[in-house]
């Protein structure tokens, strides 16, 4: 993606104001849009509808012809559809722990299909996961399988057959007597080393007696056992778990597994002691800083309550520059800063209440809260649409690395074990319960509260403009905006970028046409054709793939960030997770689809490693969270107050929305009375 739009033809000439939330319709099909270089995958779309379109009337006129034509041209047809449908791939198979594979099936075994595992029996998989001295599980494996076993088995039930069945390879490698690995013998020279006990705590021992003798043996901290090899291997496992999925460690039950598998694992090899306690203190730094996050949202959630309640109940003298028809029907003003109408009783309306930042900035955000004396909008505080779109992508980035890849499995996932339960032949030692499991397992709403910022950046978006009495004032905000979003998409932040589009799209915004009129719009048609929602979204798709290329050669750190449009992001995965069975017919986890899953999941796991590299503003940041976020009812009364309605659909609205503010408002006093 380069830095300006120089690549994109504006293909729109008009706008949409027609929705009435966040999740908007953008009213471009039908529209032909030419796309520059970056839109390739776009265009070789278009010319492949095109091929279409002039392949079925020749079908069609030859049918006509004659009986016979028709034959041959469904023949034809038919040829060239069979490639549709690839032919059986061959598969083999494999036990578990074992990279050689045959052809000969057997009931327990692994399959694979081209050399990729494609399924298996649950508890071989689990086996699979086991390391021994001489085997470790794949990379990609451990991910996937670390991902999506938690919908067949909970996480401490996982890590408590795992450890059983280590620790059985350990008694069956002592009763077959220890082997020491031969790392550290110099070559041609004997290895001098007498192993008497299969106790690992008395080889240990019996080293260091012995030490002196065999000098032979250099250097002799190489020399591990098998069984402490394996003892490593399965330390690096319980690191690279808690690496990836810290959040499943908030479960005291999988705690208390992953103490018991440690306390195994350093009574055979001493000097992993240091290695177990970095690894546990990487894990309370992870779980710390996912709390103090959460106390942040908690008091986001706070602050929210308690502003509308001074919104309803405490009216100052200097909250004159807010203008809104919720103002002028109550005859009062609403807290510029301190009150927010943001919190609807349901709906998207309710973003407000979740607004979340970067706990980066936590505690200066809080503290440097804009007073509505010292600003009056977000143009007023940050000038620079470029900065602006800086801090919106800090806001992004931080938000994003608190979101586990496990919440996405468990945000969209169905109760899987009591399906296990109920139709599988497969018993999984250790699972009492299969009801409730995975809301069981369900530790954070990081997700949730990221979704939800989308909301509230839209409503934001929408309620800075209607507090502006003047249209001159209007238009420069609704530029400003626009602007905001090309420097947005610029950077590679996409779901701020669509935030803003929704917020313009909204129906109270949408309707102010007068407002409209003076706004050159030319640029907003671009952007609103790169998050155009037809074809499922195959403009935003082809920019997005330009994007992770991008990064992929980038020399600066800015070039690597990618900001997905979120929402869209968790529809695919949600898709992709309904689309195909979790379980095979002959009742094998389908570890094909695991392995899709756990490839996307994968890709954000890379993106929300970037750090933010813009310079923070912390009373920008701090005010792009407190600020006032009006409601959908209230939003449309401060609409109707800068444009008064002009048909009769909108003069029922006005009326409507009127009676509904006035009502909630007395239920709310009923309320505090009683």
């Amino acid at each position: 993606m380069s830095s300006s739009n120089g690549g994109f033809s504006s293909a729109t000439n008009g706008r949409s104001g027609s929705t009435g939330s966040a999740n908007i319709n953008l009213n471009l099909k039908g529209q032909e849009r030419s796309v520059g270089a970056t839109l390739g995958a776009g265009a070789s779309g278009a010319t492949t509808t095109s091929i279409t379109h002039k392949t079925l009337p020749d079908l069609k006129t030859q049918r006509s012809n004659s009986a016979c034509h028709a034959h041959e041209s469904l023949s034809t047809l038919r040829r060239i559809a069979l490639p549709e449908k690839p032919p059986e791939k061959p598969l083999s198979y494999g036990a578990a722990q074992s990279r050689v594979l045959s052809k000969e099936a057997k009931e327990e075994h692994l399959v694979y299909c081209e050399g990729r595992l494609h399924s298996g029996p649950l508890q071989t998989l689990i086996s699979h996961m086991v390391p021994t001295h001489e085997y470790y599980p794949d990379d990609g494996f451990v991910f996937a399988f670390l991902l999506s076993a938690r919908l067949f088995v909970r996480p401490h039930e996982l890590l408590a057959q795992i450890s059983q069945t280590w620790e059985q390879q350990q008694k069956d490698v002592g009763a077959g007597g220890d082997v020491v690995d031969d790392a550290g013998q110099a070559p041609g020279r004997p290895m001098q080393l007498s192993i008497n006990s299969a106790s690992p705590l008395t080889q240990r021992k019996g080293s260091a007696v012995t030490a002196a003798p065999t000098s032979e043996l250099e250097p002799r901290p190489q020399q591990r056992t098998s069984t402490q090899r394996s003892a490593q291997h399965c330390i690096r496992l319980l690191s690279e778990w808690i690496e990836i999925f810290p959040y499943d460690f908030r479960d005291e039950r999988l705690m208390q597994q992953v103490r018991i598998l440690a306390r195994k694992c350093v009574y055979i090899d001493n000097s992993l002691g240091k290695q177990v306690s970095r690894i546990l203190q990487l894990l309370v730094s992870r779980l710390t800083s996912l709390e103090q996050y959460e106390e942040f949202l908690q008091t986001l959630s706070s602050e929210e309550a308690q502003s509308q309640q001074q919104q309803q109940h405490h009216h100052h003298g200097h909250h004159h520059h807010l203008h809104n028809a919720f103002q002028t029907f109550l005859g009062t003003s609403s807290h510029a800063n301190g009150a927010s109408g943001g919190g609807s009783a349901s709906g998207t309306s309710n973003s407000s209440s979740s607004g979340h930042t970067s706990s980066a900035s936590t505690s200066n955000s809080i503290s440097t809260t804009p007073q509505p004396d010292e600003v009056f909008g977000i143009m007023d505080m940050c000038p620079s649409c470029a900065h602006l779109a800086h801090q919106l992508t800090a806001i992004e980035l931080e938000r994003l690395s608190h979101i586990g890849p496990e919440e996405f499995v468990q945000a969209f996932a169905k109760d899987y074990q009591q399906q296990a339960k109920d139709g599988s032949k497969e018993g999984i030692k250790g699972k009492s319960s299969g009801s409730g499991s995975l809301n069981d397992m369900k530790k954070t709403r990081n997700l949730e509260s990221y979704v939800q910022w989308f909301n509230r950046l839209s409503y934001l978006t929408a309620s800075e403009i209607v507090k502006y009495p003047k249209k001159k004032q209007r238009v420069r905000i609704i530029e400003y905006w626009i602007e905001t979003a090309r420097e947005c998409f610029n950077i590679g932040n996409f779901n701020s970028l669509m935030a803003i589009i929704a917020g313009l799209n909204l129906a109270p915004i949408g309707r102010l046409k007068k407002t409209w009129a003076k706004v050159q719009t030319a640029k907003f048609s671009v952007l609103e054709h790169q998050m155009d929602p037809t074809s499922n979204f195959n403009s935003y798709r082809s920019t997005l793939k330009a994007a992770m290329w991008r990064s992929e050669g980038a020399t600066e750190e800015r070039e690597r960030i990618i900001i997905p449009f979120f929402s869209l992001f968790v529809k695919d995965l949600y898709f992709l997770n309904e689309g195909c069975s979790n379980r095979l017919p002959n009742n094998h986890i389908n570890f094909e689809k695991c392995s899709q899953l756990a490839k996307q999941v994968m890709e954000f796991n890379e993106w929300k490693k970037v750090k933010c590299p813009f310079e923070q503003l912390p009373n920008v940041i701090a005010y792009l969270q407190h600020s006032a976020v009006l409601n959908e009812n209230t939003l449309s009364m401060a609409s109707f107050e800068c444009e008064p309605p002009e048909n009769t659909e909108e003069k029922d609205r006005y009326k409507t929305v009127k009676a509904e503010t006035k009502q909630q408002l007395l239920q709310q006093l009923q309320e505090q009375q009683q």
